[in-house]
């Protein structure tokens, strides 16, 4: 059984068209825009389970995603970008930093990013989330780490080598690699230190301290989500802290409430891509805590630019047929949908 599989190449598009059809084909997922006259690009991608392969070669092109469109599609998933050889310029936007070939970009796919490359060869992996948090819980920390090949070299070997055998292996056999790649991700993070831009994107704190008491509070909020009666003071009664120290970890995030809102929305938007999940809107908003269905339905759209009910409409129709209703995107769209 082979995996399943896609190309696309400018030279076969034409040159007319070229850029047109390169911007269509990754409409689901960036921006995308020419930087100098000589764009080019190819792509080979291969599907496994709860992870894509993609071999690229690109020339003159930036790759954007912006804080709106972060909300608006809702990606939660983590891509590795594999350097091979040119010069890549990446990361979180005023923070991006020159990629060396052998070493590895790491971007969460929740937070805003941005890329420009010329003449690069490379491999770039989405990988679904589940794979990899649960060995790595503060995984947001490490959104535009580049590792060296002294860190992220297995990781590498084993990307190459997954990518190499793709066409040759038995699929099914390809396919469930992919627990294997978060593992050995996994294991190169807890070894590598977060960038210390890191702190635009995730939390401000004064101290180690600090820091500890961020990550308390994080996993209290979490355990007790569907809590209606979860406050700031609530959390900090809890810590044995005061509320004006709660209140500077989550400075970042527009403050406490704030923060508990955004993550029960969250949990809600990850509830309705998940496939299987057929509880109404209305029971899951209750779930996770939320008071009323008119506020979350305000605050949902507010967030992900829709209403949760087209949401979950986006969701099902990627995972249909995107040929039925004019998706030009495709298979792209639907592959990143299992990620979810």
């Amino acid at each position: 059984m082979s995996l399943p599989s896609f190309a696309f190449s400018t030279q076969e598009v034409g040159a007319e068209f070229a850029f047109e059809a390169y911007r269509d084909l990754y409409a689901g997922g960036a921006d995308v825009a020419r930087i100098g006259p000589n764009f080019s690009a190819q792509v080979q991608a291969y599907r496994l389970d709860r992870m894509i392969l993609f071999k690229r070669q690109l020339n003159g092109l930036q790759h954007s995603r912006s804080p709106q469109r972060v909300r608006r599609d809702g990606f939660d998933h983590i891509t590795l970008h594999l350097l091979l050889e040119g010069d890549l310029l990446a990361g979180p936007p005023g923070h991006e930093r020159r990629v060396r070939p052998g070493e590895i970009l790491v971007c969460d796919n929740t937070l805003p990013h941005q890329s420009r490359a010329h003449r690069v060869r490379q491999i770039s992996t989405p990988v679904a989330r589940e794979l990899i948090e649960p060995l790595v819980p503060d995984l947001r920390k490490f959104h535009g780490a580049i590792l060296p090949e002294t860190v992220g070299g297995l990781v590498a070997d084993f990307i190459v080598s997954l990518t190499r055998r793709s066409e040759t292996l038995d699929g099914s056999v390809v396919s469930r690699s992919s627990a294997v790649l978060g593992m050995l991700l996994a294991a190169a993070l807890r070894g590598h230190a977060a960038p210390t831009e890191a702190i635009v994107w995730a939390a401000v704190h004064d101290g180690p301290d600090d820091d500890a008491r961020r990550r308390e509070a994080e996993a209290h909020v979490e355990r007790h989500l569907a809590d209606r009666d979860l406050s700031a003071e609530t959390i900090a009664a809890e810590l044995g802290i005061s509320r004006s120290r709660l209140y500077r970890a989550f400075l970042p995030d527009g403050g406490v409430a704030r923060f508990v809102q955004q993550r029960r929305l969250e949990r809600v938007r990850d509830a309705l891509r998940r496939q299987g999940e057929t509880r109404s809107i209305a029971t899951l908003a209750y779930a996770y805590g939320f008071a009323s269905e008119q506020h979350f339905n305000r605050a949902f759209r507010t967030a992900f630019g829709r209403p949760p009910g087209q949401f979950r409409t986006h969701i099902q129709q990627l995972r249909g047929d995107p040929h039925a209703r004019g998706d030009r995107s495709w298979p792209l769209a639907a592959w990143h949908s299992e990620l979810y």
